[in-house]
């Protein structure tokens, strides 16, 4: 069985290297939060292009991008003259956040307004999303 390695063409697993090594000097400048949520996606049109998974982080990148640019010119020897900043959620993450996250239980208040407003209602459809929304902190809700 062959390796994966010898699989890829070499020009593309040394510009994987190049950006890895990129990723890695960039985030040696971060702060802390940001660090694991930032890597270099490439370089385009003399933009560096940096890539972050939520917009919180995109923002604190904008503030530091003299300073990185400073450093990937010194230490790569890029010709960058821009940095742009691309925010693209992680997928996994999201998924595994709303798995997780727990739901505030109801207060016996809330379950009787919305038990209230299931028999007011005269659409079948609503009457029934109503009760589940009822029923999910304290079981199933009888019609």
């Amino acid at each position: 069985m062959r390796r994966p390695r010898a699989l890829l063409a070499p020009e593309l697993l040394h510009r994987a290297r190049e950006l890895e090594n990129l990723t890695r000097s960039v985030r040696h400048l971060l702060p802390p939060g940001p660090r694991e949520h930032c890597w270099v996606g490439g370089l385009e049109a003399e933009a560096l292009i940096l890539v972050t998974d939520a917009g919180a982080w995109a923002s604190q990148l904008r503030y530091l991008q003299r300073d990185i640019l400073k450093q990937v010119k010194a230490h790569h020897g890029l010709q960058a003259r821009s940095v742009r900043i691309r925010v693209r959620p992680a997928m996994g993450s999201v998924r595994a956040e709303s798995r997780s996250r727990q739901l505030d239980p109801l207060s016996p208040r809330a379950r009787t307004a919305l038990l209230g407003a299931a028999r007011a209602v005269d659409d079948p459809e609503l009457s029934q999303a109503l009760r589940r929304l009822a029923g999910r902190s304290h079981g199933p809700v009888r019609p």
